[in-house]
């Protein structure tokens, strides 16, 4: 699948361009420099983290769910385990309010 970036006037965005782009940026923020490619893995692994449906998460990197699942569906064991946590502690706290 290939994407490309376009200048608000509709000509592309060359691939050199961007990386300069975020070469300047990064060195301002005094981040780790990451290729402009990964951001889109962090993006999804940082949604995915915090509890953005698998679906929301496809749709905002222009993924069918089952391209997102496919290429995340690593991440999702860790999160499965988390999932059964704070199930189960939201179950203590209701049986301990029903004593």
């Amino acid at each position: 699948m290939s994407i490309y970036y376009c200048y608000p006037t509709g000509g592309p965005i060359k691939p050199k361009r961007i990386t300069e782009g975020m070469d300047v940026l990064v060195r301002k923020a005094g981040v780790k420099k990451i290729r402009f490619h990964d951001l889109g893995h962090t993006h999804a692994s940082f949604l995915l983290k915090i509890g953005i449906n698998p679906k929301v998460a496809a749709e905002r990197l222009g993924m069918t769910p089952a391209m997102f699942k496919e290429r995340y569906s690593h991440l999702l064991p860790t999160m499965q385990d988390e999932a059964v946590d704070r199930i189960e502690a939201e179950l203590n706290k209701f049986a301990g309010t029903s004593n």
